[in-house]
């Protein structure tokens, strides 16, 4: 099957297309919602009576959940019918989104966002299977960027999607104009979806998967501990310790197995591990920022979702025409001008937010953030690829399913942490009104955000000399 995507005929089918198109569809529906309701935070904790704290399990919930999910992709890919995995898809995709609809209460809405995330994690790599296995190699670059694009096109748009619809019908509404769009992805999906691959039955790791689960969602909710009881809370070091625990013993398992979830040996590779860690880093400074800046210019600039929603979108349109040409620099001029520069505008832009706190404008975050987008650009997708060119071809696969989980997590973390250091300031206000405590929080949280980009920046300049002194 494989030899033939290198015949000379690079023609693809009616078919392939319009599969890559129902499974884009699908997922870039999923991404909308998760993006879009990130604007809806300072409504729904009026609303269900909610803290920060517990309303923004709403996004990294559903990330946590994607992030379990994914990581499973390359096993679920082979031991079922791509059409079953997208139908299943669809089913849970239109149940968790009906949830959301009639949700009365916040528990249901975030039952809703959580079957949510289980679509989106079987949906993507789903998308991604057909185009790495049906396209012709002649193709294939073509193809991959179409489907990096529809899915960076939701994240573009969500925000301002969620805004707009929120303040104009209430946030129910976003997920009721999105229902229309998933069930015509549903039927051009499962017509267009063929099998051209046979389906193995390998054995699951099933005790690989329960140490990565374990460490995946111990974590998390110990953060989620500290944004309720503080960094001195024993439930949070507890949850902590036992996170890692589990993360060494799921390495332990892996190096005794024959067939592990994830080869570790992947992590044999200093360069790859390096690109690994700044991918991680990059990926939840990204998703950081996309819940603290709407937030903040709601809750103390005291901006309405509309404008909280609007200004992310300039910067985040940006990121459609930067990241092409940013990997054209990759491919013409190597890793380390882009990723570098990526980086230090990223670090760069966080001073700016900081420094500016008490005078912040929504215009002003506007153009903070389009400095933001530009180094994000330069170094996200980048940093993916330059990691993926260190793993021989036999670790290839191990290496996709390690980025997207992580990918996925490092989002839900970043989401995490930024609601702990506000919930904390609120806790201890120290005499502040809660403006002025939320307002405080997010001045750690951007201490947080270049103390990561400057750990970046250290860790991809290191990378770049141990890869000089290899290729030398």
């Amino acid at each position: 099957m494989e030899e033939n995507r290198f015949t000379q005929d690079a023609h693809v089918s009616k078919k392939i297309i319009l599969a890559i198109v129902g499974t884009g569809m699908m997922s870039f529906c999923g991404v909308l919602l998760e993006t879009s309701m990130n604007v809806t935070f300072p409504t729904l904790m009026r609303q269900f009576g909610v803290s920060v704290s517990n309303v923004q399990w709403i996004t990294s919930g559903y990330l946590l959940i994607a992030a379990l999910v994914m990581a499973l992709a390359s096993y679920i890919h082979k031991r079922f019918y791509l059409k079953t995995i997208y139908t299943v898809s669809v089913i849970l995709f239109i149940l968790g989104l009906l949830l959301c609809v009639f949700a009365n209460s916040f528990p249901t809405l975030l039952a809703g966002r959580l079957i949510g995330g289980v679509a989106t994690g079987l949906t993507t790599p789903l998308m991604f299977s057909i185009i790495n296995h049906d396209i012709p190699i002649q193709k294939l670059g073509q193809y991959t960027a179409i489907g990096a694009i529809i899915i960076s096109m939701a994240p573009t748009i969500g925000p301002t999607y969620g805004g707009l619809v929120s303040y104009y019908f209430g946030w129910r509404l976003i997920f009721w104009i999105v229902l229309p769009i998933a069930v015509i992805a549903a039927i051009i999906g499962i017509l267009n979806i063929k099998q051209n691959r046979a389906t193995q039955h390998p054995k699951l790791d099933l005790l690989g998967f329960a140490w990565i689960a374990a460490m995946f969602i111990l974590i998390a909710l110990a953060f989620n501990e500290a944004s309720t009881h503080g960094w001195n809370s024993t439930g949070f070091w507890l949850m902590l310790v036992t996170g890692l625990l589990a993360g060494g013993l799921y390495t332990w398992h892996a190096l005794h197995v024959q067939f592990p979830l994830i080869n570790i040996k992947i992590f044999t590779y200093r360069p790859f591990v390096f690109s690994f860690i700044a991918y991680a880093l990059c990926q939840l400074v990204n998703l950081g920022m996309s819940f603290l800046l709407p937030n903040f210019g709601q809750l103390v600039i005291g901006a309405n979702s509309l404008l909280a929603g609007f200004l992310l979108l300039p910067g985040s349109i940006l990121r459609i025409f930067i990241m092409p040409w940013g990997g054209n620099l990759l491919d013409r001029k190597g890793p380390s001008l882009p990723i570098l520069s990526g980086i230090t505008a990223i670090l760069i832009s966080g001073v700016l937010f900081l420094s500016f706190l008490s005078s912040l404008t929504i215009p002003l975050m506007t153009f903070f953030y389009v400095f933001f987008s530009v180094g994000f650009s330069l170094t996200y997708s980048n940093t993916l690829a330059n990691g993926m060119k260190q793993l021989p071809l036999r670790l290839k696969d191990d290496g996709n399913a390690a980025f997207n989980a992580i990918q996925q997590y490092s989002g839900s973390i970043g989401t995490s942490l930024m609601a702990t250091l506000i919930a904390i300031s609120q806790m201890h206000p120290d005499g502040l009104s809660t403006k002025a405590a939320i307002a405080r929080g997010s001045s750690h949280d951007f201490v947080l955000l270049i103390i990561m980009s400057v750990a970046m920046l250290l860790v991809q300049a290191w990378n770049f000399h141990i890869q000089k002194q290899t290729t030398n």
